[in-house]
């Protein structure tokens, strides 16, 4: 999800990805590989084989490439790294279930409603939680909406990556529009869940934005910003507020066999990843990271908003994803068997 213009293939709403970047890069083997020093391995010991990481370079993982660089997960002793670069959260999915990938990033839309088809995933960590200006309806300033009731009855953009495999038409088609949903039923009543959203790209989106032929969009960072600064946007609707603030966008995942195979790899993992968490909510530590990972410029990458980075995760919470889905039908329109049941898919830290 980025700007009209420019390198981008960012991710969820929550997150950033940079198309040019996903142009270039998707399917490709990025070799940041770990160094291959560290001595502070895990009760485990040093896991000497290759840990293949799947995940879309964004705002949302910037701790994971914190990580890399700065050695945490060599120092956890995890010595040999490698982050694999794809264009959607599906396509980690993917890659996790055809075993090119050990872990994933992904959106939390995607991962529930893989566990709900197929219950064969497991939470390793949570990534990225919302916070307000991370995700927002945003419309042209001469479109005559200003105020969320006015969107009734529109076609609005939807980020295509996010959407959900097997959705589409009226309702919310990924997490993120169901977290819009969400806050416009204060406005709109039930008549919210027939919004019709329209997937397309970020970039896609602001464009059609500007030649009128979308009333509105849902974007996230950095294009909010972008769209803000050069377009003059404006917000209609903040999709992470009142009953959505908070809302966890991101989490990194394994497979049930992976996890029960590889128990030092996964607590090396969990313990690289609370270090790169907090490393990530230090005051300009993802900013000077983004422009490297993404493409973004520097400008984009110091002032856009930035969501938050848990260092623990919390089944409470993720539950609340859940209930956002069933509520909103959207288990039932993917045909799922049963709801996911968030605390036997944690991974609690040893």
């Amino acid at each position: 999800m980025r700007r009209a213009h420019g390198p981008v293939s960012f991710r969820s709403g929550r997150g950033l990805r940079t198309p040019s970047l996903v142009a270039a890069a998707a399917g490709l083997t990025v070799l940041l590989a770990a160094g291959c020093g560290g001595s502070g391995a895990s009760a485990g010991g040093t896991v000497s084989s290759t840990v293949t990481i799947a995940a879309i370079p964004g705002i949302d993982t910037a701790p994971l490439y914190l990580a890399l660089r700065d050695g945490m997960f060599a120092a956890e002793g995890l010595t040999h790294v490698v982050i694999r670069t794809y264009s959607s959260e599906a396509a980690d999915l993917s890659a996790l279930a055809n075993g090119q990938a050990d872990i994933a990033a992904s959106d939390y839309g995607d991962i529930f409603a893989a566990q709900a088809q197929n219950p064969d995933l497991r939470i390793l960590t949570d990534g990225y939680d919302a916070t307000a200006g991370v995700l927002e309806v945003v419309a042209m300033p001469n479109s005559g909406i200003t105020t969320p009731a006015q969107l009734a009855n529109q076609r609005i953009g939807v980020p295509d990556e996010q959407v959900l495999s097997g959705l589409s038409g009226s309702g919310p088609v990924s997490l993120e529009a169901a977290a819009a949903t969400q806050v416009l039923t204060n406005y709109l009543g039930n008549a919210a869940q027939y919004i019709q959203w329209v997937p397309m790209s970020q970039q896609q989106e602001i464009a059609e934005l500007q030649s009128g032929q979308l009333s509105a969009a849902l974007i996230s960072q950095p294009y909010i910003y972008e769209a803000e600064s050069e377009f003059g946007v404006t917000e209609v609707l903040d999709a992470c507020s009142g009953s959505t603030a908070s809302l966890p966008l991101t989490g990194y995942v394994a497979t049930k066999a992976w996890v029960k195979d590889n128990p030092a790899a996964v607590a090396d993992f969990q313990a690289a990843m609370v270090s790169a968490q907090t490393q990530a909510s230090m005051t300009g530590q993802v900013q000077q990271i983004l422009p490297k990972t993404t493409g973004m410029s520097v400008a984009d990458a110091d002032l856009s908003t930035i969501g938050s980075y848990p260092t623990s995760t919390s089944a409470i919470n993720l539950e609340r994803v859940v209930r956002l889905m069933s509520n909103l039908l959207i288990f039932n329109k993917l045909k799922s068997a049963q709801l996911p049941y968030v605390p036997t898919m944690i991974v609690q830290p040893r």
